[in-house]
């Protein structure tokens, strides 16, 4: 249970942007029965495209509110130019999954990174390639990360990522409250969009700037940022997006 945050293309405000979503680290929308245990402040972390758009690169990862952490400031700002994909995720850990360093995102493999809002249960049981070595203590994300990835590896060559995830999203047979997540290899930014419970809670919002698409679990609150320019990712949607000039593509995510 957590808020997500990706930017992907050129944007002068990408600082304010990283900056602005820390807020939901004490004040994001929780699910219902969480009033008492606001905000998500059980872990953080950033990771960015390297230079050449081959792969993710982590930047940091820490305990505790991203919105009271001097070191996430200084991340960002330590950041040098403006990274074509940024991806920041603020942790809310669910019941079962325990509050360690390493059950934080994002997690990343062989270039690919993923930051996930939701629980899978028993995501032990998806079938993934065993050659994916764990590195969390048992986190549900990084479960369904290998499994996702399995099946990229695994995919005819001429399917395209973006249907391949879909698929694989749709094909999921364990429970799961969703499994909302962004998605990269460093070059195309994927987002899914899947929940069975809590509608008001697993959210997923786009805004288009110039150049470049802001994805947040919840609209990120900045002057620059109008409130009525966000618009809410329908569920069972995956959007790709790819390319500059600025290319997205919608697909659906046919349930069984």
């Amino acid at each position: 249970m957590c808020r997500l945050l990706g930017i992907y293309g050129q944007t002068d405000i990408w600082r304010e942007i990283a900056l602005a979503f820390t807020k939901q680290a004490e004040s994001g929308h929780v699910p219902p029965g969480e009033t008492q245990n606001p905000g998500h402040q059980d872990g953080w972390g950033i990771t960015v495209t390297n230079n050449d758009k081959t792969a993710m690169i982590p930047v940091m990862r820490q305990l505790g509110s991203a919105h009271e952490a001097a070191c996430y400031r200084e991340a960002i700002y330590a950041t040098p130019g403006t990274p074509d994909i940024l991806l920041c995720h603020l942790r809310k850990a669910s019941d079962i999954i325990p509050i360690t360093l390493a059950n934080a995102h994002p997690f990343i493999h062989n270039g690919w990174a993923i930051i996930h809002n939701g629980t899978v249960f028993k995501a032990e049981s998806l079938p993934r390639d065993p050659g994916l070595i764990t590195t969390s203590d048992g986190s549900d994300t990084e479960y369904f990360f290998h499994y996702l990835l399995t099946k990229i590896e695994n995919a005819p060559p001429e399917q395209a990522v973006g249907r391949t995830i879909a698929k694989a999203v749709a094909s999921i047979n364990t429970d799961y409250s969703a499994l909302n997540c962004l998605l990269s290899n460093g070059r195309e930014l994927y987002a899914v969009r899947q929940y069975r419970q809590w509608d008001d809670y697993y959210t997923l919002y786009t805004y288009t700037l110039p150049g470049s698409i802001v994805l947040s679990s919840q609209p990120v609150e900045l002057p620059q940022l109008k409130p009525e320019n966000w618009r809410l990712l329908s569920n069972n949607r995956l959007l790709e997006v790819y390319d500059h000039p600025l290319k997205i593509s919608r697909l659906s995510i046919a349930l069984s």
